[in-house]
């Protein structure tokens, strides 16, 4: 395959949301070192803004999107004039994606948008709420957000055009980079806004303290109200209290374990362990009768059950772990 070729795929499962988000990364910085590949990748980037504003439901399912567009085309008769896509027939699902994009910028944006995919975008926003546990959210843009428990997103009416949302609660995002729309979220009185970066906003205290944490990329939090700003770099904390904005390194090793269900615990008490597992895993764990200050552990949990976390929990301190209804005991 060609090298270009390979950079029109790269391009097209970029913007499908099908690479992970080490890969978007690793795509993005080699894209901004490259003036050719970036002009290209923003001619993309308009024609598959203009392609989800036909398909508002859309959720995450693009390869089903760009196939229909394919269809399409195929269908008008676009594809057979075309010699350099006359195997159309044989290839995958990400060459059809490639594919269908270069007959688009062949033919030009406005061609395509006001003759094959114009649709009155004037719609609602969504809202979405995490009632139980954590909920994934897929966004029109291929950007992806974990719910806490609690919590709830609203999307723009417009989300298309503007990437902006309101947060009330806690969440994760994995941004889709787009440096011609930033993406914003408004929690509190604090307003984050990214390209393209993996991060975490939680609001507490009726919206009087928001913090963020920036796991990947780069930030900006700012205060409504006063228009002052700080920017976040990987692995730090920014804090929103009493209308002042203040930056740390995060001191819990575990302030993601929610999302992550990945618990590292150093010579900590019991009685913070326990709180840690009901804060991720929405549970109530009962221990009366037991002198959890003078109980530590040191130890790693990944991806566990909560059941299997609490057996080995009273393995180790020679306990028993029952379980009635949604509630967990532990004794002697």
């Amino acid at each position: 395959m060609k090298r270009k070729d390979t950079a029109w795929i790269l391009m097209a499962r970029y913007l499908a949301g099908e690479m992970d988000t080490k890969d978007e990364i690793a795509f993005v910085r080699e894209m901004e070192s490259d003036p050719t590949q970036k002009t290209r990748m923003q001619q993309m980037e308009q024609t598959w803004k203009y392609f989800h504003e036909s398909h508002p439901g859309g959720t995450g399912d693009s390869l089903k999107a760009w196939d229909h567009l394919y269809s399409k085309l195929e269908h008008d008769g676009l594809l057979e004039s075309r010699a350099s896509l006359s195997g159309k027939k044989s290839i995958g699902p990400v060459l059809r994606i490639a594919a269908s994009i270069l007959v688009i910028l062949a033919l030009g944006v406005p061609a395509v948008y006001y003759g094959f995919i114009r649709q009155d975008g004037n719609r609602s926003g969504d809202t979405y709420f995490s009632e139980k546990g954590v909920r994934t959210v897929d966004l029109p843009d291929g950007s992806r957000v974990y719910l806490n428990q609690g919590s709830e997103i609203s999307c723009s009416s417009d989300f298309h055009r503007e990437r902006a949302l309101e947060l009330r609660g806690e969440a994760y995002f994995e941004v889709m980079s787009d440096p011609v729309n930033p993406f914003t979220v408004s929690s509190g009185r604090v307003v984050v806004s990214v390209i393209g970066t993996t991060f975490s906003v939680k609001e507490s205290g009726s919206s009087e303290k928001v913090d963020v944490f920036v796991e990947s990329g780069s930030v900006r939090m700012s205060l409504t109200e006063s228009g002052e700003f700080i920017t976040l770099e990987a692995g730090e904390m920014g804090r929103a209290y009493n209308s002042l904005l203040s930056r740390s390194a995060p001191d819990d090793p575990n302030y993601l374990s929610w999302k992550t269900k990945n618990f590292k615990f150093v010579d900590t008490e019991l009685a913070n362990v326990l709180r840690e597992l009901e804060e991720s895993y929405h549970v109530q764990i009962h221990a009366d009768g037991l002198a959890l200050d003078q109980l530590k552990i040191t130890t790693t949990y990944r991806e566990q059950s909560i059941d299997a976390i609490l057996e080995t929990i009273a393995t180790a301190f020679g306990l028993t772990v029952s379980k009635m209804h949604e509630d967990y005991y532990l004794t002697p």
